[in-house]
């Protein structure tokens, strides 16, 4: 048709460039291998070029057809050149890998082939948003090769990789079981120091709950509404500031009350109730805090009862919710107790006994543990307890056997990968231990949260209370001796002399009488015990029962509301009157202790302390006025003292007691 339309023979060569432009462009968005590619140029480098000899010349003439003829079966014989076959390019590092993450692809996957004796396919790199790090997502090959396997060999990838002291390589799990994530931090975070973040916002406890941030910033933290919680650590590793991020994460949640546990002195628990014994404060930011031994096994048995109380009584309630756990909310809120030191408590076989046997039946009906010890060995914690516990955290020190002893041996972790104190390794039901850095939390900053939490967080409800008993009932006042400051110059009264009733003056106990024994032989005098007893005179039986709870006394309380020397007959102390004045224009028998001491023109501290002398404090239990459910006072105390003060009468007398 071009000879008889006498077509230009630059037609046939710009068909040829076309054709031979197109093959390529084809070849290479289909990624056709260079052998087909060169079969398909060469058909349109013979093709074109008979095509535009026939537009110069002629196509009819033999030569012509000979050569179109020889063509053809040439392109015939060599067609399975150009076929197209999958392209499977074998190069390391290539596999659906981003162009410009695919020489860590590359070098990952030599590695692994050099470290590990593991052939495998990097199919993903992905950089981590805080540019400290990044992850290889890594496709094992058949025949049986394992996580555990490449788990085993992580710090010796580690070394190979030449990362920076501090920095290491987390082996997890990908979406298949096929599949491991390599998690490599570049930049050794865990040297930076976190402070915990200024939010104190209500949470609930049926959510993780967070101590720290791991190496690519994620938060660190587990779910203690089920699991219990063991951390281990050296003096001075950081076990005591991770319970304090726990406390306040903990104190956050309006469906928790947090307890603890302290066989130290307390020293956990002392900056969180510094604000309630100031009186800043009506309720106290944590619920039972136990500084020995005496009130750490009044705290576990009544904890017992609770669980135990809770398995009948809320039997009915799991069935409406349709759960196996016990639904907790704030009218019904879990229990966490956080031992510190808890190898002082195992010591004593008693307190070992009840830890035990709460860690068995507490979990269903929300009463946890999270307990901290020195070593995970079982000299310091029974082996069935740390067997029992779910979320395991070993804090950094100079011994990598510590870690073996915590999660096991051939983990492939090391103490190398922390960087001291207040950085360790965290294990969430047996998953494979991640380092992270806990938050840094000082005393300011758990005096800020406290102020908080102690208007957020719940009450225990009323069924467990009971349960608890009259150690529950009463702890607030052993907890106010436990940790006041007492002062024992000698203008402050012993604070732990008998209480006097104002009713009763305080009469001098009268002093034994000496009898002269008659000389002679020892062996010829009367008994002096059977002597005494005879001319001594008989003290007032004291019940321990009886006796108030020590309270410090502050010297401006006195200043402001001086205890007259003596006052006459009936006379009413002045606060005790200008306080019933207050119930009497407020038209009510109780009054919160804030509304009170607005009243009376003065702080709830000064308060306190200048009715304490007269037998007066605030109730136990909190009341609800005004849509405020907070503590306060009864009129009716203020009554009693007020009809049962003589003159000579000390303060806070008890009737039938004599004062010493």
């Amino acid at each position: 048709m071009g000879d008889a339309t006498a077509l230009d023979p630059l037609w046939g060569g710009a068909a040829t460039v076309t054709g031979m432009l197109g093959t390529v462009v084809v070849g290479a968005h289909f990624d056709h291998g260079p052998t087909a590619l060169l079969y398909r140029l060469g058909c349109w480098i013979g093709a074109g070029g008979w095509l535009t000899y026939t537009l110069i010349t002629t196509p009819w003439n033999l030569n012509t057809f000979a050569a179109l003829g020889v063509g053809a079966l040439t392109a015939g014989l060599l067609s399975p050149l150009g076929r197209v076959t999958p392209h499977t390019d074998r190069r390391p590092g290539t596999a659906l890998v981003l162009r410009q993450n695919a020489r860590i692809g590359i070098e990952w996957e030599n590695r692994l082939l050099r470290v590990c004796r593991i052939r495998v396919t990097v199919t993903d790199v992905v950089t981590w948003p805080t540019g400290t790090g990044y992850d290889v997502q890594v496709e094992l090959p058949g025949g049986g090769v394992t996580r555990k396997q490449v788990e085993s060999y992580a710090e010796a990838l580690a070394t190979d990789a030449r990362l920076p002291e501090g920095c290491g390589v987390e082996i997890v799990g990908g979406p298949h079981r096929g599949t491991v994530v390599l998690r490599v931090s570049t930049v050794n975070r865990l040297a930076q120091i976190i402070t915990y973040p200024a939010d104190y916002s209500p949470t609930t406890v049926l959510e993780p709950i967070y101590w720290g941030e791991y190496t690519n910033a994620d938060p660190a933290g587990a779910l203690v509404r089920e699991e219990s919680v063991l951390i281990a650590g050296k003096r001075g590793s950081g076990k005591t500031t991770l319970l304090q991020d726990a406390s306040i994460a903990l104190g956050r949640c309006t469906d928790n009350l947090v307890w603890h546990l302290d066989l130290n002195g307390g020293g956990l628990t002392q900056p969180w109730i510094d604000v309630w014994l100031d009186g800043r404060v009506a309720r106290c930011p944590i619920d039972w805090a136990a500084p020995n031994l005496h009130e750490g096994k009044l705290m576990l048995s009544a904890a017992i009862a609770v669980a135990k109380h809770r398995k009948a009584s809320y039997r009915q309630l799991k069935r409406a919710h349709n759960s196996n756990l016990l639904p907790v909310s704030p009218e019904l809120p879990q229990i966490t107790i956080l031992v510190d030191e808890g190898a002082q408590a195992v010591k004593d076989r008693e307190l070992e006994s009840l830890l035990s046997e709460l860690q068995n039946i507490g979990r269903n009906e929300a009463v946890n543990l999270i307990i901290s010890a020195l070593r995970p060995t079982s000299d310091l914690i029974p082996v069935n307890m740390k067997k029992q516990t779910g979320v395991r955290i070993q804090m950094h020190g100079p011994d990598d056997d510590e870690l073996g002893h915590m999660f096991g041996w051939n983990r492939g972790i090391c103490m190398d990968q922390l960087a001291g104190k207040g950085t360790g390794f965290a294990s969430l039901d047996g998953s494979v231990p991640r380092p992270f850095r806990a938050y840094n939390v000082l005393p300011a900053q758990i005096e800020q949260a406290a102020l908080i939490i102690a208007t957020t967080r719940p009450d225990l409800d009323a069924a467990s209370a009971e349960a608890a008993g009259e150690a529950y009932d009463t702890r607030y006042q052993r907890m106010y001796a436990a940790f006041t400051d007492l002062d024992t110059t000698e203008e402050v009264p012993d604070p732990y002399a008998h209480a006097l009733n104002p009713g009763t003056s305080s009469a001098p106990v009268p002093a034994r009488r000496l009898t002269v024994l008659p000389g002679g032989r020892a062996d010829s005098w009367a008994d002096p015990f059977a002597l005494a007893r005879r001319t001594s005179t008989p003290l007032p039986v004291v019940s321990a029962a009886d006796w108030p709870e020590p309270r410090r006394q502050v010297a401006r309380a006195r200043q402001l509301h001086p205890v007259p020397a003596a006052l006459q007959p009936h006379q009413v102390p002045p606060i005790v009157a200008r306080a019933m004045a207050a119930f009497a224009a407020a038209g009510t028998e109780r009054l919160h202790s804030a509304e009170l001491a607005d009243a009376l023109g003065m702080s709830q501290t000064e308060l306190a302390d200048a009715l304490r002398p007269y037998g007066i404090g605030p109730r136990e239990q909190p009341f609800k006025r005004r849509g405020q459910r907070l503590r306060g006072y009864d009129l009716e105390d203020f009554h009693t003292a007020a009809e049962g003060h003589t003159p000579g009468s000390q303060p806070g007398a008890t009737p039938g007691h004599t004062a010493v």
